[in-house]
This record gives structure tokens, C-alpha cells and sequence, in this order.
């Protein structure tokens, strides 16, 4: 039986670092935001329709048989097809459904609001529940519409608050719904400094993607500039240099994609555009 290289190990070993490094970080960020179990259930489905997508463009036209894609994916075929069920059949009800329990706290604000819009919006009735025993209102709620185990709705409770989607009257161990649905974002502009920075996240793998699979003369510009003998005690004057450089760099970059510019949108037009940010490795 022929040994495996030690060079591909290596190879190995340098990808599976770099994929845990990306990825450490990114969960870092997640943690609170989105479940383990719905994170795990989003990569799932991404990469059966990045592979099927893989294996329609070496053969098109033609069907992607499942044991192709089973071998690809690494999942038996009774999994695959229940995923491409609730991609394809179920369509945008399954996403919908989806992003209302991205966490526990969505999935009870989502199913509290229901019953407020069953009662009636004027109602009082389900829009303050009570709470703090096995009896009471919210903790059932709790019950009937997750899985507690290992979740106390003492925890639900304090997410909610941190998140303002409740209010809480302790003296009368009662909660009020404030919310029509959950965010997981602690401030008004966290949502939009969240959604750009994907945004940057994506665009940055997008070029790699591309340096990758191009020849050495058609590559996008990609570089990094850094240090790695920066003095502690120098640490905030560096970022304030590298901030001023930054800024004069963008506004000279948006002069220079002025004039390339469209005066109106148009379907048929595409995106492009240079990134700009500093980082340290923390």
C-alpha cells in the first residue's frame, strides 16, 4: 500500500490551520448571535449546493447523481435528499422558518408574537407574561416551543432583556414583549457595522477564490502590509498613523472610481471595488 507524502501532510496540516484560524474567529463573533445547531445546519446545506453546483459545471446538463455528491460531501444519500427537500421543495417557507429560530431567543419571541397576533394586537393578555415558576406563563412558553435542556429560562430571560425585547417587572414577575421579532444585535448600529463587515469578509474571499483558479498574469491585486515588532507602548499612536493613511487612501480611491461610475443602476452592472482596514492579530 503506497505511503502518503509527507509534503501533502504537510499541506494538510498548513489548510486545516488556516480553516481553523478563519474560523475561530468567526465563531468568536457568532457565539450569541446564531445556535451551534443552526450554524452546523447552514454550513450543511451551503456545501451540498456549492458542490452540486461544483459537479454541474464539469458535467452540464446533466443530473448530479447523489453517490457523487454523497462522496464530495461525505454524507449518505438518505441525508442528502432530505437536505435538497427542504431547499428546493419547501423553497423560501423552509428560510423563513429558518432565520425565526437562528437562536432560542428568536424562536420564543417569534412564537410569543404569534399568540399576541391570535389574541389581537390591542390585547394585554399575552403581551405580559408571567414568570419564575414551572406554572407560569413565560415558562411554559419556554417549554412548548424549545428544547430546555440545558437552556434556563433565567438565561432566555437576561438575553431578552440585554437585547431590550423585554421589559421585566419584578416586583410582579411579569415580562412584557416589547419586540415583533428578535435581534440578536446589543445596539442600534451593530446590525449594519455587522452586515458590512461580512460584507468586506466576503468580498476579500471572493478575490482569493478568484487568485486561486486565474494564471499569475491575470490575478486581482491582493496584498497586506504589517508589523510584527510593534511596541505595546506604541500600539495606539500606530493605529491612529495607520487610521489617517487609510482615510486619505479611501477618499483617493473614490475619486478614482468616480468617473468609472453609471449615472443610473441597471441589473446588468457589476460590483467591483478596492478594501481598505487595518487589523491586529488579537
Amino acid at each position: 500500500m503506497p505511503l502518503i507524502k509527507e509534503e501533502h501532510l504537510h499541506d494538510a496540516a498548513i489548510l486545516t490551520k488556516a480553516v481553523e484560524n478563519v474560523f475561530r474567529k468567526l465563531i468568536r463573533f457568532l457565539v450569541g448571535r446564531i445556535s451551534l445547531v443552526k450554524l452546523q445546519e447552514m454550513i450543511r446545506f451551503i456545501y451540498v449546493e456549492e458542490a452540486e453546483r461544483n459537479i454541474r459545471a464539469e458535467n452540464p446538463g446533466k443530473n448530479v447523481p447523489l453517490t457523487r455528491l454523497a462522496l464530495i460531501t461525505g454524507l449518505d444519500t438518505r441525508t442528502l435528499r432530505h437536505v435538497k427537500r427542504k431547499l428546493v421543495l419547501e423553497g423560501e417557507i423552509y428560510k423563513q422558518q429558518f432565520l425565526k429560530d437562528l437562536t432560542p431567543e428568536s424562536a420564543i419571541v417569534e412564537a410569543w408574537a404569534d399568540q399576541i397576533n391570535l389574541a389581537g394586537r390591542g390585547s394585554t393578555t399575552r403581551s405580559v407574561l408571567t414568570y419564575g415558576n414551572e406554572n407560569s406563563e413565560f415558562d411554559s412558553l419556554v417549554r412548548s416551543t424549545i428544547s430546555t435542556r440545558g437552556i434556563t429560562t433565567h438565561s432566555i430571560i437576561k438575553r431578552l432583556l440585554a437585547t431590550n425585547s423585554i421589559e421585566q417587572d419584578k416586583s410582579k414577575k411579569t415580562l412584557r414583549l416589547m419586540v415583533d421579532q428578535f435581534s440578536p444585535y446589543l445596539s442600534n448600529d451593530e446590525p449594519n457595522i455587522v452586515n458590512a463587515a461580512f460584507s468586506a469578509i466576503s468580498n476579500l474571499i471572493s478575490t482569493i477564490e478568484y487568485n486561486v483558479n486565474s494564471p499569475n498574469d491575470q490575478k486581482m491585486f491582493q496584498r497586506q502590509s504589517w508589523t510584527f515588532r510593534l511596541k505595546p507602548g506604541d500600539q495606539m499612536k500606530f493605529r491612529e498613523t495607520m487610521g489617517q493613511f487609510l482615510r486619505k487612501a479611501d477618499k483617493l480611491a473614490r475619486q478614482k472610481i468616480r468617473p468609472w461610475e453609471r449615472d443610473e443602476y441597471g441589473t446588468d452592472l457589476i460590483t467591483a471595488g478596492i478594501g481598505l482596514y487595518y487589523f491586529e492579530d488579537m
